[in-house]
């Protein structure tokens, strides 16, 4: 989970949460997300954007046949993605540390060169999302895929509204994590098409999983 319109200062705030992150995500990751990704990341095929990589923690579950450029904004999170690809040897995956907004990735990304792009758990962060699904609309070949793993707002009570209640300090302390997103709205709203979704609800928060496909009507509009 990481900001990711742009490359992020590298502070001691960052750092701290770089290092935290994968002991605080570890039980939820046992539990439940890991098996949400695997089954996800089966779908990615082809030239392959994966937005905010943070620690690499998808990286294991790249087909091998795939080409992958994997984009982290944040520094320290991205030198922990960087050691993990470096154990893996994978030489299907290069890591970038930038976000989506600058100016280095779409340097190498054209209009429809991409068969698909990955996000999972940080779309909830990103500063002008907007802005995001512009770029993704337009990397994006005809019929080329978004898969999704983020979890939203929910729609029962107390969770919707404790949800809206915490954000504003929430995102201070998460790297500008929104907790009341309602990114499988937002992305249906932008022109991406369902093609597979499925809601898994926690106890607290709702966990979204999608296969979305660039509606053609938007792409060559």
């Amino acid at each position: 989970m990481s900001r990711s319109n742009a490359k992020q200062p590298d502070t001691l705030y960052t750092r701290l949460f770089a290092k935290l992150y994968n002991p605080v995500m570890e039980k939820l990751e046992a539990r439940l997300l890991m098996d949400m990704r695997r089954a996800l990341l089966t779908q990615a095929r082809g030239r392959v954007l994966e937005v905010g990589a943070g620690t690499g923690v998808n990286f294991p579950l790249y087909d091998p046949a795939t080409q992958v450029l994997a984009i982290e904004p944040a520094q320290a999170m991205a030198e922990q993605a960087a050691t993990v690809l470096q154990q893996l040897n994978a030489s299907h995956i290069q890591l970038l540390e930038a976000g989506v907004g600058d100016a280095e990735v779409s340097a190498q990304l054209g209009e429809g060169s991409l068969d698909t792009i990955v996000s999972t758990l940080v779309l909830c962060t990103i500063p002008d999302l907007e802005q995001a699904l512009k770029h993704f609309r337009k990397w994006l070949r005809p019929g080329g895929q978004l898969l999704v793993l983020e979890h939203i707002h929910d729609d029962r009570q107390p969770q919707r509204w404790i949800q809206s209640a915490v954000t504003p300090v929430w995102k201070h302390l998460a790297e500008g994590c929104y907790l009341n997103r309602r990114t499988d709205e937002l992305l249906k709203d932008y022109g991406f098409a369902v093609e597979t979704e499925d809601y898994h609800y926690t106890r607290w928060v709702p966990f979204y999983s999608a296969v979305l496909r660039m509606e053609e009507k938007e792409k060559n509009g």
